[in-house]
């Protein structure tokens, strides 16, 4: 039963309106079965010459080669379990951001059920399973500690309590919903990210195969049982639809009285996604947020929202004309695309500060936003064809702008409140710009370290001419850029392809940073470009994570290719 099948009217959905006793006794009786091939004796033996064999193989790679433990120390890392969740997030939000609005209607209530059915699962799993049982690392003798390798290692390697596993029961879950509710190949894909997310804290010892294999595979067995088996979960879906049908309903009249004629795709999903690449890249010191809206296609029309928030915007809230005001502003276009970026922000600032990523890996982080920049400049240079004539004096001035603000260093200034008040107009410029960094601006004019001191003590007194002067360069350069984008668009797009080219210079992997304590956190102050002269496992991970960069932006740019609405679902909607 696949995605399609959710393309329904109807409220039933993927989950059984009724009681069925042939279902209900299958499931359950499998779940039963495996857990009891574990529990008894003649077959116990085999599960734990299993287990053994596998942490054996998989904890000696830890000591075969730096690369392999460090790969074992970033994907054993507490934090990269949020990162697999932001993964799934994301897949989830690619299949509803596919196809007509009844899609993304029945998509989204899919994923309310799934997330609660998730939360309550794991609650009662760590409530009604209680078997103590040792990880590896604490019963074994002999074995491979990744922070032996790897000092940094914030890698989980023991547990007193690894029966079952938390992680494998929730992807494990994922991988039967999915399968039912969006199709077999989702499905698929779920359960080998369940397999891959469950080999780090296999090497590190920190769970049993079993763990994951019998512990996760009784209780997902047990809510197929429940999924297919009883009427509750159907009732779940209902009440979620009677939540999540209204507010698709609100959006898609926002949509019809709100957004411009033609030029929207009343579907968020997608909108959303490009939010949180702009809200992750904004927090990565050296990188452009409008590079980011570059590459997804964002950047014309998100200055032409911002250079609308002018006098006849004012004059339209003044009266009262709400929804002309709201029409200008293309809230439509922007609502999803903020909700985004401040999703992200809040994600890559509190529970997985990008920042301290930075810090603790430069080479990975920073070699996926160059691999991602250089393509998109590649890709922007083959899409408006070979440079000629003037449009390499354009092209080579763009890129002398962006390799100099890489080279420049931070200079002595005034404290003076006019000098804060350019401070802001600059750095305002800079982010509205395609390869330049706010952050690095502030970082030449010398004041990285105030502002962000400012910003964490609220002083008033200097973020109050630091904010008039962002308000100034936010109406008077959005103007100026939205008016060269419709008068000179070729000559700005290479000249800005440049100055991103040029910017590459500021997110090089390979690079001695200086960090200096700010506000409680290590802020990136001086950095100095070098080439490496050894192949080691930090090499070796930067190159990987360029090309993995390379791969993200073939993914981004497609985002970039909207599908339009459906027009009988739309004009249901409305009417």
């Amino acid at each position: 039963m696949g995605f399609g099948s959710m393309n329904r009217d109807d409220d039933t959905g993927i989950f059984a309106p009724r009681w069925n006793t042939r279902h209900l006794l299958i499931w359950t009786g499998a779940a039963f079965l495996l857990a009891g091939s574990w529990l008894l004796p003649e077959t116990r033996t085999l599960w734990d010459a299993l287990d053994l064999a596998i942490f054996r193989t998989l904890n000696a790679t830890v000591a075969a080669s730096d690369a392999i433990a460090f790969f074992w120390a970033l994907t054993g890392d507490r934090r990269f379990d949020y990162f697999s969740a932001l993964i799934v997030l994301i897949i989830y939000l690619v299949v509803i951001s596919r196809g007509d609005m009844a899609r993304f209607r029945h998509g989204f209530a899919f994923g309310g059920v799934v997330s609660i059915l998730l939360l309550v699962i794991v609650a009662l799993q760590r409530e009604l399973i209680e078997y103590p049982r040792l990880s590896p690392t604490l019963v074994l003798d002999a074995t491979h500690s990744i922070r032996d390798f790897i000092p940094w290692s914030r890698a989980k390697e023991g547990s007193n309590t690894s029966f079952p596993g938390d992680h494998a029961t929730v992807m494990m879950i994922l991988a039967l919903t999915w399968g039912l509710g969006l199709g077999r190949r989702l499905g698929t894909l779920a359960a080998v990210l369940a397999f891959i997310f469950a080999l780090p804290r296999m090497a590190a010892g920190a769970h049993w195969t079993t763990d994951a294999l019998i512990g996760g595979g009784f209780v997902t067995l047990l809510t197929a049982a429940l999924l297919l088996g009883t009427p509750l979960v159907h009732y779940l879906q209902r009440g979620v639809r009677l939540v999540s049908d209204p507010a698709v309903d609100i959006w898609l009249l926002a949509v019809a009285r709100l957004g411009r004629e033609g030029r929207d795709n009343p579907n968020p999903a997608k909108q959303f996604m490009r939010g949180i690449c702009i809200g992750a890249i904004q927090l990565v010191p050296g990188a452009s947020t409008c590079g980011m809206a570059l590459v997804l296609g964002l950047y014309r029309r998100l200055i032409e929202a911002v250079a609308h928030l002018d006098t006849e915007f004012v004059r339209l809230l003044a009266r009262g004309e709400f929804a002309a005001a709201l029409r200008r502003a293309d809230l439509v276009f922007v609502l999803p695309l903020v909700g985004g970026g401040v999703a992200a922000a809040i994600f890559f600032s509190r529970v997985v500060p990008i920042e301290l990523l930075a810090e603790e890996l430069p080479e990975i982080t920073f070699g996926i936003f160059f691999g991602l920049l250089a393509a998109a400049v590649v890709a922007l240079l083959r899409r408006n064809g070979p440079p000629h004539g003037i449009a390499w004096l354009w092209l080579g001035t763009g890129v002398a702008c962006g390799m100099a603000m890489g080279l420049l260093t931070p200079v002595n200034t005034p404290n003076e409140i006019w000098f804060v008040f350019l401070c802001g107009v600059f750095t305002v410029a800079a982010a509205m710009m395609p390869g330049l960094s706010a952050a690095l601006i502030l970082l030449i004019l010398g004041k990285y370290a105030i502002t962000l001191e400012a910003i964490a003590n609220v002083d008033f007194l200097y973020l109050a001419p630091f904010a008039a002067g962002a308000l100034v360069g936010v109406v008077s350069l959005s103007r100026l850029i939205a008016a060269l984008l419709q008068h000179h668009t070729q000559t700005l797009t290479i000249a800005v392809t440049g100055l991103m080219g040029g910017s590459l210079l500021a997110v090089w992997p390979f690079q001695h940073r200086e960090y200096m304590e700010v506000g409680g956190k290590m802020r990136l102050i001086v950095s100095e470009a070098y080439l490496p002269q050894t192949f080691d496992a930090g090499v070796v991970m930067g190159l990987a994570a360029m090309i993995a960069g390379a791969a993200l932006y073939l993914f981004l740019d497609r985002l970039t290719k909207s599908e339009p609405a459906s027009e009988p679902e739309r004009e249901r909607t409305v009417a």
